[in-house]
């Protein structure tokens, strides 16, 4: 059967596996979380969780048709490989059990060839004999007149994207207590899509209970932002980037200061950045929330932050949110983090995070609330997904969609899920079923 790489990320992303899993090396195996997809250098899914013979486990996960594509990939000479903790393979044909990195360490493999879910096997012939559907112009789903019921049906699949979230963050509380989770999903989202893995593995280094030792012992965002820098590597990047004052601050934050000289070893991918999404910005930035969270916790300020009183002040944009991301004190730099990418933390991270925290300790209320602002919340700024879609969309859906958070996340969920694989008449098929159903 042809196909390619790429259906296979299809099916790892979406789980189309059995309940029983095992390792060619015959161990169990159970997938707490298939990680997040990588765009960039490096194993295919970042971040997964999984359970193998009872050892949880969290590392990244490489893809490949075949067991050998490893080696002609040369990922066993590659660092970057180093953090993978499971080599996934349609089929497998070496006479070895495990794949061996580049430090010599060995990795299970699971080959998926006979491991997939029943439904899988109908997609993969749909898949293999379908090759125009790629070039249909139109999608049947977005340009049906019945807008009311086509919102239901993206309004449900942004539900299913945010679930996704939080599923993800539950799988991250394995290692992390709530503090942490929300503190890694802020580095994360601080480094947008070309550095986020840097900014994430900064928090990760300095843990929440690292930072709130030394607030307890005088550090101030100073010297946050400083030992930060320093461990980035970017201390040359800050003076070019920073008013010379900003920068003789944070030079003499990091020589006064006696918590750790710690540098880590990074390569940050600085092509086409604006100055104002700079990591050095951002991380400056970012030493300041963080500071202010640490007087108490992440968790309780997000909480205070949430009270009943403050869904209206967020349905109008002028909340406590911006006040939580943009502490009112005397910055290193001018710039703000900024309603945007407040807006944009706020509905990937903190929400559903406060979601699984609702659920964790059985907060009805809690959970009616983040279901109340996410109704509401604030559509973002439309990238190239969302583009793409509106050109094959009605312009009187679009205009609807294009308001709330919610019914974007379900366009992203659709694209994702159905468009980005060519599974168009799956896709229209499940449309057809909810309007005979309603």
């Amino acid at each position: 059967m042809e196909f390619k790489e790429k259906f296979l990320h299809h099916i790892w992303d979406q789980q189309h596996l059995i309940a029983e899993l095992n390792t060619v090396s015959g161990k169990h195996l159970k997938i707490i979380y298939q990680g997040q997809y990588n765009n960039f250098n490096g194993p295919d899914f970042k971040n997964t969780v999984l359970s193998l013979d009872g050892i949880t486990l969290r590392g990244d996960t490489e893809i490949h048709l075949n067991t050998y594509d490893w080696y002609a990939h040369q990922h066993h000479e590659d660092i970057s490989y180093n953090s993978t903790i499971l080599h996934v393979v349609y089929e497998h044909k070496s006479t070895s059990s495990f794949t061996i990195r580049e430090d010599a360490s060995p990795i299970e493999i699971l080959e998926l060839k006979n491991q997939l879910d029943a439904d899988i096997a109908k997609l993969f012939c749909q898949y293999s004999q379908e090759p125009d559907i790629a070039k249909r112009s139109i999608c049947d789903l977005l340009t049906i007149n019945q807008t009311e019921q086509i919102v239901l049906l993206i309004d449900k699949y942004g539900w299913e994207r945010f679930l996704r979230k939080a599923q993800r963050f539950n799988a991250e509380l394995s290692f992390n207590s709530f503090d942490q989770l929300l503190y890694n999903g802020f580095m994360e989202a601080m480094g947008y899509e070309k550095n986020k893995f840097n900014t994430l593995a900064i928090a990760q280094h300095f843990g929440w209970d690292v930072l709130s030792e030394w607030k307890k012992n005088g550090m101030d965002s100073t010297e946050l932002a400083a030992i930060w820098i320093n461990y980035a590597g970017l201390w040359q990047r800050a003076e070019q980037l920073l008013p010379p004052v900003s920068f003789q601050k944070l030079r003499k934050g990091f020589e006064t200061q006696n918590f750790t000289t710690d540098k880590g070893s990074f390569s940050w991918n600085l092509f086409r950045i604006r100055p104002a999404n700079h990591p050095v910005r951002r991380i400056v930035q970012a030493a300041v929330v963080i500071d202010s969270m640490l007087q108490k916790s992440f968790l309780t300020a997000l909480l205070d932050c949430f009270k009943e009183n403050d869904i209206i002040k967020i349905n109008k944009q002028n909340d406590c949110i911006l006040r939580l991301l943009n502490p009112q004190e005397v910055k290193l730099i001018p710039q703000s983090i900024g309603k945007t990418l407040s807006y944009s933390i706020t509905g990937n991270i903190f929400l559903p995070i406060l979601n699984l925290y609702a659920e964790k300790t059985n907060n009805t209320r809690m959970l009616e609330r983040v279901k109340e602002i996410l109704r509401c919340f604030p559509a973002e700024n439309c990238n190239y997904i969302i583009n793409f879609m509106r050109d094959y969309m009605n312009p009187e859906l679009f205009k609807v969609i294009s308001r709330k958070y919610i019914l974007q996340q379900g366009l992203l969920q659709i694209f994702h899920k159905f468009c980005n694989y060519r599974l168009c008449e799956q896709c229209t098929q499940e449309h057809k079923h909810k309007l005979l159903t309603m």
